[in-house]
């Protein structure tokens, strides 16, 4: 193979790397996210009154209540029949949403920004299929978008890993941002998705709020929603290495010269992503979406873990 084809295969993801994970993951759970993010795993807890596992509460008898239920020391003491509730242990599928488009196919430090939100995916992948729930989810760059059914079968996601690097090899650069790719993709997982269902949200989520908040808003009605911004460290710092060329945009000509030696350049070009991200942050905020952002350059199963999401 010639150094110009390695280098071309090295932008993009290996399903064998993706599957290694796997061996990483054994004794990992998801951490539960309701309003904030708990810790619980496995089976997570649905907010659902019934016979189960989990005790819940004990409250006043009511017509129609199982008798067998009655806490008969409560009933004692007040003198009015009392019975035992349980929050029912309920299977919630995961749903991975994977941004592959060309607005990622971009990265200064170790891996692309498409490689690492597709790291992020398959970690959560293998947690849940180890710990047998059923997973699925929908990849989608610029062109296309791949919706697989979620199972609990190991085929089923080396199936949505590999549509997903296959979506990532039709870019070969990058370019500005796809403005409807995130809004077609909420439209068509609102279709698919049950109430109850994990959804874990990887990509670019500043500009899914830009484009797509309002359906973010219906999404998170009935669904455990988690957001995971994938970010490269040039976009928040202008590195130090005097007078650089930049074009305003992927799809500029245009060129820019900044002076990066200069404080004020560089604080004017941090102080852009910074502004970006705090409106982006108090978008998930006023959802109650937990909202973390994971660098190209960081090792994405202990960011996982720092961040909480997996314990």
């Amino acid at each position: 193979m010639s150094e110009t084809n390695t280098q071309a295969s090295s932008l993009y993801s290996e399903l064998s790397e993706l599957v290694a994970f796997r061996f990483h993951v054994k004794q990992k759970k998801l951490s539960h996210q309701q309003n904030t993010i708990a810790t619980n795993s496995g089976n997570h807890l649905a907010i659902r009154k019934g016979r189960g596992m989990t005790f819940s509460e004990v409250r006043q008898y009511q017509p129609g209540d199982d008798i067998r239920y009655i806490d008969w020391r409560v009933t004692a003491r007040t003198q009015k029949p009392h019975t035992k509730v349980f929050v029912e242990e309920h299977e919630r599928p995961t749903i991975l949403v994977t941004e592959q488009t060309p607005h990622l196919f971009f990265g200064s430090q170790v891996r692309l920004k498409t490689a690492q939100a597709l790291n992020v995916s398959a970690i959560l992948a293998w947690i849940s299929l180890t710990h047998n729930e059923r997973v699925g989810g929908i990849s989608f760059n610029h062109l296309q978008s791949v919706w697989v059914p979620p199972k609990r079968s190991q085929q089923t996601v080396l199936h949505l890993l590999q549509k997903s690097i296959s979506l990532q090899e039709q870019m070969s650069k990058p370019s500005a941002p796809d403005t409807q790719a995130w809004v077609d993709t909420l439209n068509q997982l609102l279709k698919v998705n049950k109430p109850g269902n994990k959804v874990f949200l990887v990509g670019d989520m500043m500009q899914l709020v830009e484009n797509a908040s309002p359906l973010l808003h219906k999404l998170k009605k009935n669904t455990d929603v988690t957001a995971i911004h994938i970010y490269d460290n040039l976009e928040k710092n202008l590195p130090k290495l005097g007078w650089l060329s930049m074009t305003k945009s992927f799809s500029s000509d245009k060129l820019v010269k900044l002076d990066s030696f200069r404080l004020k350049t560089r604080k004017a070009y941090t102080n852009l992503y910074q502004v970006q991200w705090k409106e982006t942050q108090e978008v998930f905020s006023k959802l109650t979406i937990p909202l973390v952002e994971i660098g190209t350059h960081q090792e994405p199963l202990m960011s996982l873990i720092q961040h909480k999401l997996i314990q």
